[in-house]
């Protein structure tokens, strides 16, 4: 049983046991309070039940003392009792544990249009993603990632028409040509669009084998990223596989007709899913999409803007037409530098493989400020972990709703809030470990400064569960930049390789901060580093 929980239920069970003995209900809210009211608390304001403060404070033990307070009950745990039950969960692992829930969830995110390297703007997306699926994973679930491929389109049709014209070497400059001059364009696009929603085979097979191409671009700039897929979807498919008829089909009593055309009504708005020429348009085509999905994995989620919301509002209109529960979506604020917002239709874009770099090229500045003992490799290394890091982690740290205008000083910190921050923490506990010879008898007791980190560590299963449950890998990163904190707080109070006695005790201390920062960096997507 994990440290918290063990002691929260010995709290529960005094609380429950003296209300039962008093013929009272159990109406009473707990929560993990501030630090500075203990360890839980016990809230009885809507209870009714008048606290006699004597009887509660005399429910106390060797594991629990209770500290009423007005309409609470705050429960303080034994310094000495928790932090042994702590270091004795990490030691044996079972503090990093999650039970296996049997359950599959797909995760389906970027599916950015292959109209070009990805940018900036966009990455949020994939950042969220990736770092939801992993928490997700670490908690027990049996996760897949999808990237959405969409073949079919306006912009897709503009690619491919402009890398004919123009050529595929630079076919970002091929795609944007035909967009500056659509008018010219527009009859062949339209007929490319005709092509592709009436399934001809032939003509998507070559799309497909052009647009794998772009892609590898797009996959190539996020692997940098240590993001990767495990399947790909393609929107033709839904055409091809008669996913698109099954749809209209099913929803065929409640389509309305406008001049051939077919549409969902639902109040005032009229969602269309075929032209009048009888072509399917992009919302039946993912209408299809989303029901195959929630026919293979128990739980579906993706990973949108904030302006997909009331897109997505149709997608679910349509699928509790369809008696579809287990689809939702995660919305999120985009990021900006300080010029704006980008589209690669317009062309003032910082593409993802540019911000990589130039995140590369400023971490190098930074460790060769701090360290003249590396060599060129090293300084390399630790760089482009880092510059990586500072991206992935600078993006992720704001809740998905809030807005991001990405900042070099903010990202690169070594002293706040930031990735260079908390790898450094993980370094310097890596040093102590590797510094460290001596195998002795561990000393069970605690000064108060290794309780206090014991007791953040061995918060480590809650974080893990609220970011999973609210679908908040913002509080990951909270989390490890807190827990780097507290760390760096034990190191400047309590020595460790010159604390005798105490030697054993402080260096299993350390090793499980740092098991406990490797596990957070692998939610993060951060590759960790000995040397900073």
């Amino acid at each position: 049983m994990k440290p918290f929980q063990k002691f929260d239920a010995i709290a529960r069970e005094k609380i429950d046991s003296y209300l039962s003995a008093h013929s009272l209900e159990r109406n009473y809210r707990s929560y993990r309070p501030q630090k500075d009211f203990g360890d839980l608390s016990f809230d009885f304001q809507r209870s009714g039940f008048n606290i006699n403060q004597e009887e509660i404070a005399g429910l106390s033990d060797k594991y629990v003392t209770f500290k009423p307070v007005g309409k609470f009950v705050n429960a303080i745990y034994d310094r000495q009792e928790f932090s042994k039950t702590a270091l004795e969960e990490g030691m044996n692992g079972n503090l990093f544990k999650f039970d296996k829930k049997g359950e599959s969830i797909l995760v389906e995110h970027t599916s950015a249009n292959p109209t070009g390297p990805l940018h900036i703007g966009r990455v949020r997306n994939s950042i969220i993603g990736d770092t939801l699926s992993r928490i997700l994973s670490k908690y027990g679930y049996t996760v897949t990632t999808e990237y959405y491929v969409n073949d079919i389109g306006t912009q897709v049709e503009a690619l491919l028409i402009g890398t004919e014209k123009f050529g595929s070497e630079n076919y970002t400059e091929s795609y944007r040509k035909v967009y500056e001059d659509f008018d010219t364009y527009k009859a062949k696009v339209e007929e490319y669009m005709v092509r592709a929603e009436s399934g001809d085979t032939e003509f998507l097979k070559s799309s497909k084998e052009k647009l794998e191409i772009f892609l590898n671009d797009v996959l190539t700039d996020l692997k940098r990223l240590s993001i990767t897929f495990d399947t790909f979807v393609w929107e033709s498919e839904f055409i091809l596989n008669g996913g698109v008829r099954d749809i209209i089909a099913r929803l065929a009593p409640l389509l309305k007709d406008d001049g051939g055309a077919k549409y969902l009504e639902s109040g005032k708005d009229k969602m269309y899913l075929i032209r009048s020429n009888g072509t399917s348009v992009y919302f039946t085509r993912d209408i299809a999409h989303h029901l195959r999905k929630s026919t293979q994995y128990d739980r579906c989620i993706t990973v949108l803007g904030e302006d997909h919301k009331s897109y997505f509002k149709k997608i679910d209109y349509a699928m509790e037409i369809l008696n579809v529960h287990n689809v939702s979506a995660i919305f999120y604020s985009y990021i900006s530098t300080k010029e704006g917002k980008m589209s690669t239709r317009r062309g003032n874009v910082v593409y993802v493989r540019d911000f990589i770099d130039e995140a590369i090229d400023r971490a190098r500045e930074e460790i060769m400020k701090r360290r003249n003992d590396l060599s060129e490799e090293e300084i390399s290394e630790i760089s482009n972990k880092i510059g990586v890091a500072a991206v992935r982690y600078h993006i992720i740290k704001y809740s998905p709703d809030k807005p991001v205008t990405f900042d070099w000083e903010e990202a690169l910190n070594f002293d706040g809030d930031a990735a260079p921050f908390v790898m450094y923490s993980y370094a310097r506990a890596r040093s102590i470990l590797s510094k460290s010879e001596e195998d002795s008898e561990i000393i069970w007791e605690f000064d108060e400064p290794e309780s206090e980190l014991m007791k953040k560590i061995s918060l480590f299963p809650e974080v893990v569960e609220d970011a999973m449950k609210h679908s908040r890998p913002d509080k990951i990163a909270r989390y490890s930049y807190e827990l780097a904190g507290a760390f760096n707080q034990f190191y400047r109070d309590c020595p460790v390789l010159d604390s005798g006695k105490s030697l054993q005790r402080r260096i299993e201390i350390v090793r499980i901060f740092a098991r406990t920062m490797e596990e957070l960096f692998q939610m993060l997507g951060i590759q960790a580093s000995d040397k900073i």
